[in-house]
């Protein structure tokens, strides 16, 4: 079942066009991995992806509702998308716990069952012990664990990760793309930006852009990442 499709995506910001006609499909149980160089338009996919923005033209379908035809995107997005933004986006007034439970709350969970879900994948992550924390007080590698955290509760179909390794050594980041290929195995849908072929290799497949078009695609896992 194909979880996310991108038809013939076009994005023009003024006069950049930052993707030009772009086609993608991620079905459930896959990982796709998206690489490029820097302003290749990786994360203006993962933004259009998630429902963050709106084509200039072409269409964004998830679990086969087009997006343009979706009036509520931010239930949509709660209900159905995790996103590791690469900024984190982190609410520095709120604990660690109280940043991955919100989406759950404001999905109608109750505060006790939000909570215990939230500390549950804070330590999947091994963030447990920053759950009563606030972000000013981890470090950057443990915001990067609450972000993911985050992404990850509840039951998305569709992940979204744009450098979710970028604050992480090579053990812990190693650890993080685990995590997403287990959840990938068990039925979600991952598009992953890397800029690092050891994590891309962990996909099922690699998407290269470059000047927004897709340059190339390689349908083949390294079997020696995992």
């Amino acid at each position: 079942m194909t979880v996310v499709r991108l038809l013939d995506v076009t994005r023009v910001h003024g006069e950049v066009h930052a993707l030009r006609g772009v086609s993608l499909e991620v079905s459930c149980g896959e990982l796709v991995a998206v690489m490029g160089p820097s302003g290749s338009g990786k994360s203006t996919l993962l933004n259009l992806a998630g429902g963050l923005d709106r084509p200039t033209s072409g269409s964004v379908t998830i679990e086969g509702r087009d997006l343009a035809a979706v009036k509520d995107l931010a239930a949509l997005r709660r209900r159905s998308v995790g996103y590791v933004f690469q900024d984190l986006n982190l609410i520095p007034s709120l604990t660690a716990a109280e940043n991955v439970m919100l989406p759950r709350e404001l999905d109608g969970v109750r505060a006790g069952p939000a909570r215990e879900q939230a500390r549950a994948v804070l330590e999947e992550v091994g963030a447990g012990q920053a759950a009563d924390r606030f972000p000013g007080q981890l470090s950057g590698g443990q915001r990067q664990r609450v972000a993911i955290a985050r992404a990850l509760v509840g039951e998305r179909r569709l992940l979204l990760a744009d450098e979710p390794t970028g604050a992480l050594d090579t053990a812990t980041g190693d650890e993080i793309l685990r995590l997403l290929r287990e959840r990938c195995d068990a039925g979600a849908a991952v598009l992953l930006v890397t800029h690092e072929p050891r994590y891309a290799a962990w996909a099922d497949r690699v998407v290269y852009l470059r000047d927004g078009r897709v340059a190339d695609a390689t349908a083949v896992r390294l079997e020696s990442a995992r």
